[in-house]
């Protein structure tokens, strides 16, 4: 899963999904667009998702993508520090 702090949504590999056995919801299909303007579709599926020690349950779409993304809808929840330089990330630390 890559982090992506531009991305609305939390996007699972089809693939993954197919595995663990998370079915999509085939009604629930919607459409995204890229920044660089291309589209595709995506349908729906709802899962639970751990990270960072934390449950995060709820609706997901799926991409036919060898990487999910993390999205704002998981990453607004939580405090990160990201270490460019160092090319890096962790649980931020709070005084």
């Amino acid at each position: 899963m890559l982090l992506d702090t531009g991305a609305d949504v939390t996007l699972l590999p089809l693939s993954v999904a197919r595995e663990l056995g998370i079915a999509g919801i085939s009604e629930k299909t919607y459409e995204l667009i890229s920044f660089e303007g291309s589209r595709c579709s995506a349908i729906a599926a709802h899962a639970e998702l751990i990270f960072l020690d934390r449950r995060f349950r709820g609706q997901f779409l799926l991409i036919d993508q060898e990487l999910g993304i993390i999205g704002r809808n998981i990453l607004n929840s939580v405090s990160l520090l990201f270490d460019g330089p160092r090319l890096n990330w962790d649980r931020a630390s709070h005084p």
